[in-house]
């Protein structure tokens, strides 16, 4: 009786550490921000640059992995900065639907819309990382590197393409040349011009 009770003791003994020893946990990734954290903040993190023709967003993320950490933060923020184009962008077509006298069903509408959308998604592949910082941190179980991103936007470059594409529409550059959209697009684009004499 006491051997089978000294089994069962040192087998459930066994079992405990067992299942301690397996559940070993990576660094917490997401850490409460610590005073120092916060007090280490880039300045531009929290005071977004404004530069007329181009679009900021800033974003950070956590990783063991340096890398890992960078690219994190520079996805969260291109995808931020895609959703405030696309919704722009939704907005400039209801605002040609407007001026054109041009109905939701119109296939002029159609093809600016698509258009649009094709420009929109190309642009975007063409923002870069402005500015970036990378802190260390200590978790309980250890470290993990903080990325802190800036990305940066060419809006000019973006409707100089678009403006190109439109044009090359015959059909959509009719129906929309006349409209105040067209003017302010052309202004910009303008604008793109003298500045990097594109």
């Amino acid at each position: 009786m006491k051997k089978l009770l000294l089994n069962i003791t040192m087998l459930s003994l066994l079992l405990l550490i067992s299942a301690n020893c397996g559940n070993s946990k990576g660094p917490d990734l997401s850490p409460e921000a610590s005073r120092k954290t916060l007090s280490n903040l880039p300045s531009w993190f929290m005071d977004i640059p404004s530069k007329d023709g181009f679009r900021y967003e800033t974003s950070t993320a956590t990783s063991q992995d340096l890398q890992m950490a960078i690219n994190k933060a520079s996805l969260d923020a291109s995808n931020k900065l895609a959703g405030q184009v696309k919704s722009e962008m939704n907005g400039l077509i209801k605002r040609a639907q407007e001026e054109t006298g041009l109905g939701e069903d119109s296939h002029v509408i159609d093809q600016f819309s698509q258009t649009q959308e094709q420009v929109i998604a190309t642009a975007l592949q063409d923002w870069k990382i402005a500015k970036k910082e990378i802190q260390e941190e200590k978790s309980t179980t250890g470290r993990i590197y903080r990325a802190y991103v800036l990305v940066e936007w060419d809006e000019g470059a973006a409707q100089k393409r678009l403006l190109a594409k439109l044009k090359s529409d015959e059909q959509i550059y009719t129906a929309i040349r006349s409209t105040e959209l067209y003017d302010e697009m052309e202004a910009k684009v303008e604008k793109y011009r003298e500045k990097y004499g594109n």
